[in-house]
């Protein structure tokens, strides 16, 4: 996938949310990471994004914070339908 390619594809996926813009940004500026040395290409990023991700909301969750919870759910859903647009 060129980089044209990858940012097209998260962008019809997940573009127009600001979380979802910033995903697409990420994308186009670390493209060619995954050519140097401990590199990670970008469903790597995601698939880290959403364990963090998954942690935080389990976390908002035990503390009774539903509302951070909640945002942390929103991520979730974004960075799912970003690693679906990769496949």
């Amino acid at each position: 996938m060129t980089k044209d390619q990858l940012v097209d594809a998260l962008k019809a996926a997940v573009g127009g949310t600001p979380y979802g813009d910033m995903i697409v940004d990420e994308a186009a500026v670390t493209y060619d990471d995954q050519d140097k040395k401990y590199g990670q290409n970008m469903k790597d990023r995601l698939d880290d994004r959403l364990g963090i991700l998954k942690a935080y909301e389990r976390i908002h969750k035990d503390a009774g914070e539903e509302a951070k919870a909640t945002a942390e759910d929103e991520k979730i859903a974004i960075v799912e339908k970003a690693l679906a647009a990769l496949k």
